[in-house]
């Protein structure tokens, strides 16, 4: 076979892949429309996909994120931090042209991917571990390392987006890479470690987008929640020239614009260690169905 013929029927695989994805994501998006709508439960990574897409669509949600004014009322009900994190950043991003890191694979989804392409970026991707879903074939790049240790060069990026993967730097990883020796629990403050690399690979005057769980600080084993203090931490090891925070609320009604006062003392819902994960456990969701973080913070932190 030559070579022009494999790449062909590589790609006619990928074709008859992404075939069967889609139509069993629409079986699970369906029966997830049809149930109580738990977190995390069968067909809710495709509801909050689904969900993620229509809001990077909508330019009036979007200005919402990037002006930092209060989001509509229900945004977001029963879903996790994702649905104001990456709009966040996204509405921050300029235009391209430019390379683009996203340290963590928060953006590795097909409409990310898409989104950031329109607007002109050439997206890197730097994670501990392969994941089940890549788009080398859309040009994007993958690297596989540590977030403290990277490969790059000095200046390298135009803007880098963090989105919920600095808390887990230093943590146990093994979840995510297996037995790798970055997967290794080490100390809890090397996450400063990391933000001083992001910097060092971007460019002077662009900046870093960056968001974590926020509130009271808790060590969860596999991550762990800043507060405060950690966050001006975080802030003083990256030096910014300029910063601007905007800090999200999970509420009864679902996510909304808030501050650090007001959620100072918010506690992760670990839904691991509830009935529907852990066979022994008797934990029940509260009443207003978190997925997770109950207040998230965001730092644009500029070069």
């Amino acid at each position: 076979m030559t070579i022009a013929a494999g790449k062909k029927a590589l790609r006619v695989f990928r074709d008859v892949e992404d075939l069967a994805l889609r139509a069993a994501h629409r079986v699970r998006l369906e029966a997830y429309l049809r149930s109580d709508r738990r977190p995390w439960r069968a067909g809710y990574t495709e509801f909050r996909a689904r969900h993620l897409g229509e809001t990077l669509e909508d330019a009036g949600l979007m200005a919402l994120f990037r002006d930092s004014r209060p989001l509509p009322p229900g945004y977001g009900f029963r879903l996790d931090a994702r649905v104001v994190e990456i709009p966040w950043a996204l509405s921050r991003l300029p235009a391209g042209p430019g390379a683009l890191l996203d340290a963590g694979s928060s953006l590795n989804h097909a409409f990310v991917v898409g989104y950031c392409q329109g607007q002109g970026w050439k997206l890197h991707v730097l994670t501990l571990a392969p994941e089940s879903r890549c788009f080398w074939d859309r040009g994007v790049s993958y690297v596989y390392g540590d977030l403290r240790r990277t490969v790059f060069a000095d200046d390298a990026f135009g803007a880098v987006v963090c989105i919920s993967t600095i808390e887990h730097v230093g943590m146990d990883n093994s979840f995510y890479a297996g037995a790798a020796p970055s997967a290794r629990p080490g100390d809890a403050w090397e996450f400063l470690a990391a933000v001083k690399e992001l910097k060092r690979v971007l460019e002077p005057g662009r900046a870093l987008y960056i968001t974590f769980p926020f509130g009271r600080h808790e060590d969860h084993g596999w991550f762990q929640q800043l507060d405060a203090g950690r966050v001006d931490r975080l802030v003083d090891a990256f030096g910014p020239v300029r910063a601007s925070e905007t800090v999200f609320r999970y509420l009864p009604g679902g996510w909304q614009l808030s501050d650090r006062a007001a959620c100072a003392e918010c506690e992760f819902f670990d839904v691991r260690k509830s009935r529907y994960f852990d066979r022994g456990s008797t934990v029940d969701y509260p009443p207003d169905y978190p997925a997770g973080e109950r207040a998230v913070l965001c730092l644009e932190l500029r070069k």
